[in-house]
Parts: structure tokens; C-alpha cells; sequence
């Protein structure tokens, strides 16, 4: 896009980085901009508009924060895919969520395998000596993008029936079909973390990048835990939303 004779009006009811952030945000959402274009560097934007450098930094700041653009050296400010928002208010369902937000869900199956747990994942899950489980390592992608990796530990006793195929859709209702019960509560705890190389090459990022760790321990309907789980969600394509209350949300610090 030819940036030459880029004009702006500015208002006096609001400020100029903010006037600037929203007339590429407005660009962006309308698909006048699109994924991988260029914005313009941050002194041609303070010659062609009159305005100093640090106004040009405060609105691509916004820019970046709200999810629309990566700013990296060599390579300039562009715009980006947005990033996924998740709401952590309910249990989560990967699969329905995806179709909420119109992007098509599919699962890719690392590893598929009957374990004697860990002794600490044996006892959360309530494991007797002896007693297995399933460990499922699956890549969750939206429109054929990686965006989660999971390791998920489910008791045997659960769904002994459970197959490799039944994994390209979604565990929870496969669970639910094969046991009767339905997933009714979670804890889960939130780490950020940086990628090493095996994971980062899975979901196509570069080792040392930021991701979330999120820990899950599920209990279904007939009061059993079902499910240990740990997640690798992309930092660079997921947010997260929590709406805190009085009442409704608990929440503690985990050191």
C-alpha cells in the first residue's frame, strides 16, 4: 500500500495516538489491511503527519496489545493474525469453542498409549497400584494451524473402549458417549513458559518463545477425576478472559 498520501483529520476530543491507533485498527478490521501487510516505519509516520516519534509509538503499542500487529527488527511493523480469545470463565471445550469463533477444529495424534502413571499423575487421578490409563499427546489446530499442544492422562476404567480414531474429535463427548458421565468442573493453573525446540517445531514457532502452561484436572458428573491434563497454548495466538466477581470465580496464588 502506497502510504505517501496518507491523511489524517485530526479531532481535539481525543489523543492523536489514539485518533492514529484506531484509523489502522478500522483499516485492519475491514480488510483493507490484511495479514503479513506493511505499516509504515515510524519516522516516515512523523514526517507525513507531523507528529513525534513517541505518538507513532504509543499507537502501534496499542496496535500490538490489542493482538493486530508484530513489531520485529529487520522485518518491520505488520499486521498479524488476531490472536484466539479464550474465555476461562467456564469449562472449556476446544472443539466447540473453535466453531464459535467460525474456524474448523481438528486434532493431530502425536502418540497414543496404555501407562503405568507417574507416581504423582497416578495419585490425582486416584489410581490403585496397578491401575492404567491412557496417555493421549495431541496437537489441536484451527483451520490446519497448531495452536495447542496437550498431554492428557485419562483412566482406563473410564472408556477402556477408547481408540485412536475417536481422537480427531472431540475426547470430552467421546467420554461422555463411552461412560455415561459428562465433564463437570476443572482446576487449572496458568504458567508461562518459553518453548523448547521439539515443541516449538510442532507448533511451527522457534524454541524459546512464550507459551502458556496450563495444568488441568477435570471430575465428571459421577464425582471421579477423568482427566489430568497439561496444555501448551501459543503465546503469540491465544489470550485469555477472566471475569472476576464477589461470587462465582475462586482463584488463589500457586507458587
Amino acid at each position: 500500500m502506497d502510504w505517501k498520501n496518507i491523511k489524517i483529520t485530526w479531532a481535539d476530543d481525543a489523543p492523536v495516538y489514539l485518533q492514529l491507533s484506531n484509523y489502522f485498527s478500522t483499516r485492519i478490521s475491514t480488510g483493507e489491511l490484511r495479514e503479513g501487510d506493511a505499516l509504515p516505519t515510524e519516522t516516515s509516520l512523523c514526517k507525513l503527519l507531523g507528529i513525534s516519534r513517541s505518538t507513532v509509538r504509543q499507537a502501534f503499542q496499542m496496535l500490538e496489545d490489542e493482538g493486530v500487529i508484530v513489531r520485529k527488527k529487520r522485518v518491520g511493523t505488520r499486521v498479524c493474525k488476531p490472536k484466539l480469545k479464550r474465555s476461562i470463565n467456564n469449562l472449556y471445550n476446544f472443539t466447540t469453542e473453535m466453531h464459535a469463533l467460525g474456524l474448523a477444529p481438528s486434532s493431530k495424534v502425536l502418540s497414543f498409549t496404555t501407562v503405568h502413571p507417574p507416581a504423582k499423575i497416578a495419585e490425582t487421578l486416584n489410581l490403585s497400584a496397578g491401575d492404567t490409563a491412557f496417555r493421549i499427546e495431541r496437537l489441536r489446530m484451527a483451520d490446519g494451524e497448531p495452536l495447542l499442544m496437550e498431554t492428557a492422562y485419562i483412566p482406563t476404567r473410564i472408556c477402556p473402549t477408547l481408540s485412536r480414531e475417536q481422537l480427531n474429535d472431540s475426547l470430552y463427548a467421546t467420554i461422555r458417549e463411552c461412560s455415561g458421565s459428562s465433564p463437570l468442573e476443572a482446576v487449572e493453573i496458568y504458567e508461562a513458559v518459553t518453548l523448547n525446540k521439539r515443541d516449538a517445531e510442532l507448533m511451527h514457532m522457534r524454541a524459546g518463545e512464550a507459551a502458556f502452561r496450563i495444568q488441568r484436572i477435570s471430575k465428571n458428573t459421577s464425582g471421579e477425576i477423568f482427566e489430568y491434563c497439561v496444555e501448551l497454548a501459543r503465546g503469540d495466538r491465544n489470550k485469555f478472559q477472566i471475569v472476576l466477581k464477589n461470587s462465582g470465580v475462586q482463584y488463589s496464588r500457586v507458587l
